[in-house]
């Protein structure tokens, strides 16, 4: 009689940590807690009387090494390595994304130097998006020019909109660029919401710096 009531409290307790994993957000915790119920029904079907009962036993064993592999990518993708210190300042300009997740949006870029070339023609569909690294970049536009300091995305506004170009830019001498091909950044952000979220929020606040930074103020208001 004790047995049973024993492996009824571990059933039990087992369907309770699986229960309260569900309301959990943080994915992190959500798997260790599951990870933790599912080591316990295993126990439970391994060792009720009458067992083991191997069929359930075997799915729970499975899905007790799945998400295991998954608390490792989750963890993994948390730590903070390989992002370079250039890339500092983006990272911290993408605040929500985690260190993983940045790296994953890092892995489509490209570095670009193009001393002296266009590399946004005004008029002209851009193939890439560009965030200025370093150096400056000259931008034109109707016979006016002004410079661009580093930390702030290039033709992000043809991007989301798919047009062409409102201004042509320079990049100076010793200027570097990241680079995105369009078309894998929009693939890229279509399959993940949170670099999607993410880009879309930087380049809201990068756009407003622009409009405050270009337009001059009225003494009047």
């Amino acid at each position: 009689m004790a047995s049973i009531s024993i492996f009824t409290v571990l059933f039990h307790t087992a369907n309770l940590m699986a229960f309260l994993a569900f309301l959990l957000r943080d994915q992190l915790q959500l798997r260790i807690l599951m990870a933790v119920s599912l080591f316990m029904q295993g126990l439970y079907y391994y060792s009720i009387p009458g067992g083991p009962l191997f069929d359930p036993l075997f799915w729970k064993v499975v899905s007790f090494a799945a998400n295991l592999l998954m608390i490792v990518l989750v963890f993994g993708g948390r730590l903070d390595f390989g992002v370079p210190e250039d890339l500092r300042p983006l990272f911290n300009a993408i605040a929500v994304l985690t260190p993983g997740q940045f790296r994953k949006l890092i892995s489509k870029a490209t570095r670009v130097q193009a001393d002296g070339v266009p590399i946004l023609i005004e008029g002209e569909r851009p193939a890439r998006l560009y965030y200025l690294l370093k150096g400056e970049a000259r931008i034109s536009k109707q016979n006016h020019t002004s410079m661009l300091q580093p930390g702030i995305f290039l033709g992000e506004i043809a991007f989301l909109s798919g047009s062409s170009a409102s201004a042509t830019v320079t990049l100076e001498p010793n200027a570097e660029c990241v680079a995105w091909k369009s078309a894998d950044l929009k693939q890229l952000m279509q399959r993940d919401s949170a670099i999607n979220i993410a880009l879309r929020g930087v380049f809201n606040s990068d756009m407003a710096g622009k409009l405050a930074t270009s337009l001059p103020l009225d003494a009047h208001h």
